[in-house]
């Protein structure tokens, strides 16, 4: 009687060899076996454990492809949520509620050398500059406005003086045109009486409630300030941070907005999937 060999383990490579030989070649089972010496069982067996092992990966690699696209949607949708905070005509603090948000760790990790970050600092440190230099100009609108029209601003309806429209108007024309825009030019004053004396507006802004005959005096008043406000030296130090301000606000919104429509985050985080 002939001694049997026993065949040495099948090695991976070779059973994966054997699966491409019998999908893509069109082998048959009988023929791969006889052709490398095998029995056809053995062959069989090994050609369903490379289709299972192939299954398990293919099934592996859809569910991590999902959560990465999910990851990705979760990063864009926080670079949505980023955007609205850098939009209107001032900085302001940004909200702890996004700093503490996982996303902003992730978004950081994700791309540590962009320069938005720097871009965000800068705007935080604007916030306080920005604040001061207007606080300080309204108050010299005040001083100016009291003392050429000798009259208090005033927060009770039923009293006659300026309201703080007054000092809003002013502050709206002086910010209009540090951004290059008309501010109130071509807009002009209403008038409407009622029982607690006249109201003067410009434009939107509601800058006095005084009797008839003061109505001149205010007007001319705040036509003076247009024109000499803007060589104060409180507008030209509100000037600089306002033009800094439209600056970094258009470059962290042009970086945001890439981020939300390329899709796909260059880089990793601590919470990407793979």
């Amino acid at each position: 009687m002939v001694k049997r060999i026993k065949k040495p383990p099948v090695r991976p490579e070779v059973a994966r060899s054997w699966l491409r030989r019998y999908e893509s070649d069109g082998e048959s089972v009988p023929h791969i076996a006889r052709a490398d010496g095998y029995d056809v069982r053995t062959v069989r067996r090994h050609l369903e454990l490379m289709r299972q092992e192939r299954e398990v990966r293919e099934a592996k690699q859809t569910v991590l492809r999902q959560a990465m696209e999910k990851h990705y949607v979760d990063l864009c949708s926080f670079a949505k949520k980023l955007k609205a905070q850098f939009q209107g005509d001032a900085p302001s603090a940004l909200s702890v509620t996004f700093t503490d948000d996982p996303m902003w760790r992730a978004l950081r990790e994700h791309m540590p050398r962009s320069p938005l970050w720097k871009d965000i600092d800068r705007w935080a440190k604007l916030e306080e500059h920005f604040r001061l230099s207007l606080e300080q100009l309204k108050e010299r609108i005040r001083r100016e406005a009291k003392a050429r029209t000798s009259l208090e601003f005033v927060s009770a309806p039923h009293k006659l003086g300026l309201v703080e429209g007054f000092t809003d108007a002013l502050v709206f024309h002086l910010r209009s045109l540090a951004r290059g825009d008309a501010g109130l030019k071509g807009i002009g004053y209403d008038t409407r009486k009622t029982e607690s004396g006249v109201w003067v507006h410009r434009g939107a802004f509601s800058i006095a409630v005084i009797s008839e005959d003061g109505v001149e005096n205010v007007e001319n008043v705040f036509n003076s300030l247009l024109e000499e406000a803007t060589r104060w030296r409180e507008c030209l130090v509100l000037l600089e941070p306002t033009q800094e301000f439209l600056r970094v606000q258009r470059n962290i919104r042009e970086e945001l907005t890439k981020i939300i429509l390329k899709r796909v985050v260059t880089g990793r985080c601590t919470y990407c999937p793979f």
